[in-house]
């Protein structure tokens, strides 16, 4: 589950419709990436960058 933060830095970014078409694997997959970013950045969300979350967002979306 995606903190409340991260969820909102990434829906500036990802529209609500396209991230509810993602399937379970993708979600699952974006959920992966977007941790390991935050394990990264050792929890400061504000230093993931919206590239980063781009990147995360396309490996994700990329899968089927």
């Amino acid at each position: 589950m995606l903190s409340h933060k991260l969820y909102e830095k990434l829906a500036n970014i990802i529209s609500q419709a396209a991230l509810n078409q993602l399937s379970d694997l993708q979600v699952e997959i974006l959920e992966e990436e977007l941790s390991k970013l935050v394990h990264e950045k050792k929890g400061e969300i504000e230093e993931i960058t919206y590239d980063e979350l781009m990147s995360s967002w396309d490996k994700a979306n990329s899968r089927s």
